[in-house]
């Protein structure tokens, strides 16, 4: 014969709580902020450090030299885009929404092959070349095709919750919703 037992809840305060948590489960907003700035700060360190929790891969030779020459090497690796300076953050009654709002956010996030968007004509100012041997030579105004990307570009992941930011996500949720008084 089976044995049963039936618990009820009479404590006002255990009601009044649950019925708490249960409205602001509804409308998640204010957490959600929360969380998006604690992601958003994550992301700015992933920039700080060049990734985490691996380091990203190094530039080029061909870039630190472009850098270089633009006074803007030795640097950050990503930072010269300006992508970190666009990291946003929306947040709703259910989810947060971060975006990386630079054209070159998802290409450097997920890498992208030599060629890989296709080819564009370039034109190109006329200047002067040196050769090896040292001779110059004039080169006159003219347009070429180009690859886009002129070279690999491996992937350095910047839009990533990490693993120490779940303690800190945990912990604006469970304040929120057993906070009396809503917040």
């Amino acid at each position: 014969m089976p044995v049963e037992l039936h618990i009820s809840i009479d404590d006002q305060g255990v009601r009044d709580l649950l019925k708490g948590i249960q409205a602001r489960f509804n409308n998640l907003t204010p957490a959600m902020k929360l969380i998006g700035e604690t992601v958003q700060a994550s992301i700015q360190r992933n920039f700080e450090v060049g990734g985490r929790p691996q380091k990203w891969a190094d530039l080029s030779a061909q870039t630190k030299a472009r850098r270089a020459k633009k006074n803007k090497w030795p640097g950050q690796v990503l930072v010269v885009s300006g992508i970190m300076k666009r990291i946003t953050y929306q947040a709703d009654r259910d989810g947060v929404t971060l975006t990386a709002g630079s054209k070159y956010a998802a290409t450097h996030h997920f890498g992208a092959r030599k060629g890989q968007f296709g080819t564009v004509m370039q034109t190109i100012k006329a200047h002067v070349r040196t050769l090896k041997s040292g001779k110059r030579i004039n080169v006159g105004s003219h347009k070429r095709k180009a690859v886009l990307p002129w070279g690999d570009i491996p992937a350095r992941p910047f839009m990533m919750v990490q693993k120490e930011d779940w303690p800190e996500i945990h912990n604006v949720l469970t304040r929120f919703l057993t906070a009396k008084g809503g917040r």
